[in-house]
């Protein structure tokens, strides 16, 4: 009796475990149109009719809607299941990066992008989901995961403006659509895995609660994925005056953010297996507030480098720390509101970026920073991870 329970429950854990790899894939292709449009849109803009405004609207307008409609979402994914979502918002991803080629003007576009918005809710959090299955090994499963969807981006950073040049901007995206597509049929390859109704619905005042887990996200996002993304050509300058060698060391570094996202990732999740989690995220929370004292001081590069580095393992494993310190047993609220405030966050830091380093400058900044997200971490610390004696 016991071999037979043990068997059904290896199985189900294998069957989360390839679910969560499989809605990784799912959203690696779904977020090709959205990736591509980075570099781009920039360029290609005013052909496509935009001002540098409305360019600049298009790029952000996404992660807004994602601020609203996360909880939401979270509560069809509840109500519907992970497997029908992940089909629809593929499906409607797909769509978008169609709409995008037909220059049918700026009021199409948004409308794209405000779609774009609501399928990335949907695909993110039914994807997390998926992962917050797997019992056993957990760690593993959010590592892998989120390595697994930074592939579409990469790929399609390589390879896109080939198909651009070569097509032109809409053909070009037409055929980034149609690439879209095969989302579509690994999300019916999903293993039924439906979610349950269940009475404690994903409620929005939990979701924006400012708990110790949310606004230590909140300032680790508003700092490295908002401030230092947008400003990386600002602290980069001082040591490099040439404004074409900036842009490529500008790039550069992006680039390397989305490579430790797709490595360091999995090297967090295989490292779960010997250590916690919470104990890799408090140690990586750490390193990104040391990162920050190294940026103010003129260490830029280095702090730049493992502010990126160790920012993946915090965003990896969020989600997941949301989920074991939360007092009910609804994974759907966790992820909705952990992710809900890291979008906040590198919206609010990407909106306020270039004036905070501009009016206060780098080192008061990012000093500033420092001291604000050190008070938060103690928070975290003396309200959750205290209470782990195992990590001591």
């Amino acid at each position: 009796m016991l071999l037979i329970k043990s068997t059904i429950i290896s199985k189900d854990q294998s069957s989360s475990f390839r679910g969560a790899l499989r809605a990784s894939g799912v959203m690696a292709f779904a977020g090709l149109g959205d990736a591509i449009l980075y570099p781009v849109l920039p360029i290609y803009g005013k052909e496509l009719g935009f001002s540098v405004f409305f360019i600049g609207v298009l790029l952000s307008i996404n992660r807004f809607v994602r601020i609203i409609a996360n909880t939401h979402i979270a509560n069809w994914v509840q109500r519907i299941g992970m497997r029908k979502i992940l089909i629809v918002t593929s499906l409607v991803a797909t769509v978008t990066t169609f709409m995008y080629g037909l220059k049918l003007g700026f009021i199409c576009f948004l409308i794209a992008r405000v779609l774009w918005g609501l399928s990335y809710s949907g695909l993110k959090i039914a994807t997390l989901h998926y992962a917050s299955q797997t019992k056993q090994k957990s760690g593993l499963a959010f590592g892998v995961s989120q390595s697994i969807k930074s592939l579409g981006a990469l790929g399609i950073l390589w390879f896109g403006p080939i198909l651009i040049d070569n097509f032109g901007i809409q053909n070009g995206l037409f055929s980034i659509a149609l690439i879209s597509l095969l989302g579509v049929f690994l999300a019916y390859s999903l293993p039924k895995m439906e979610a349950k109704p269940k009475s404690n619905s994903v409620k929005v005042n939990l979701t924006f609660y400012p708990n110790a887990t949310n606004l230590l996200v909140f300032i680790l996002s508003v700092s490295i994925d908002g401030i230092s993304v947008v400003s990386l050509s600002y602290l980069l300058s001082g040591s490099i005056a040439n404004s074409n060698e900036l842009l490529v060391y500008v790039a550069f570094y992006l680039l390397i953010k989305r490579l430790f996202v797709l490595f360091f990732s999995i090297i967090g999740g295989i490292l779960t297996i010997y250590f916690r989690p919470l104990l890799l995220f408090l140690f990586s929370i750490s390193i990104c507030l040391f990162a920050m004292i190294l940026i103010a001081f003129d260490y830029t590069i280095l702090g730049i480098v493992l502010a990126f580095l160790f920012n993946t393992i915090v965003v990896t494993f969020s989600p997941l720390i949301a989920i074991q310190k939360q007092e009910e047993d609804n994974s759907l609220q966790a992820i909705s509101s952990v992710t809900t405030w890291w979008d906040l966050g590198a919206a609010i830091g990407a909106f306020i970026g270039i004036y905070a380093v501009e009016y206060l400058g780098v080192q008061n900044l990012y000093v500033s920073l420092c001291i604000v997200g050190t008070i938060l971490f103690i928070n975290f610390y003396m309200r959750y991870a205290k209470s782990n004696r195992s990590i001591l």
